[in-house]
């Protein structure tokens, strides 16, 4: 009897699974360099692929950049809808959970999304758009439910919550890309305040 021919080499990854290699491999080398002095070829070497493969994934380091902010904007906001799905006795304490639970989402390498321009600035602002939509439908739905169960004064305009929102949001990307996370999870209860006197 012969034995079947063993292949040689790394078993083949899927198409999911060699994305997933190349935005793990971005964001570590994010860490040691600033974006704009990280190549594709660094990129490709951390993550011990071609630059073949990178360019049958993404059209250029900018494209990946827009992955990985969509899949940021995709867990802040499943995380959030998470926490609103757990009520808590206290608006004040569902608030700052899951205020919370936004700024930590965040993640800690600095990305300058302010620079990144035509097609690809467009998509990662129109990411920015559908969290903050998605968010202020989470957040005003709450809050409906709370004052139908005369838990908060009044039921604030969609409106109200999609400016505090997205005011947050904005602020949020804004330290997040001048490489100031640490400040501004410490602004947090300070956020909170805001959001609980603006919408309550």
């Amino acid at each position: 009897m012969i034995a079947a021919k063993r292949r040689r080499g790394r078993p083949s990854l899927d198409e999911h699974e060699q994305r997933q290699r190349l935005t793990d491999a971005a964001w570590r080398v994010f860490e040691e360099a600033s974006e704009e002095r990280v190549t594709v070829a660094d990129i490709v070497r951390e993550a011990g692929m071609s630059s073949r493969s990178f360019y049958q994934h993404y059209s250029s380091k900018e494209d990946l950049i827009a992955q990985m902010v969509e899949d940021v904007g995709a867990k802040i906001l499943a995380a959030v809808e998470a926490d609103f799905r757990e009520p808590l006795a206290d608006a004040v304490a569902q608030t700052t959970r899951a205020l919370g639970t936004f700024l930590e989402r965040l993640p800690s390498v600095a990305i300058d999304l302010t620079r990144l321009e035509g097609t690809i600035g467009g998509r990662v602002v129109r990411v920015r758009q559908r969290v903050v939509r998605a968010l202020t439908e989470v957040v005003h739905g709450h809050l409906a439910r709370l004052h139908e169960g005369g838990r908060v004064a009044r039921r604030p305009e969609r409106a109200e919550v999609e400016v505090l929102i997205a005011g947050i949001a904005e602020l949020g990307i804004r330290y997040y890309s001048e490489g100031r996370r640490a400040e501004l999870l410490q602004l947090q209860p300070a956020l909170v305040q805001l959001l609980i006197r603006g919408l309550t």
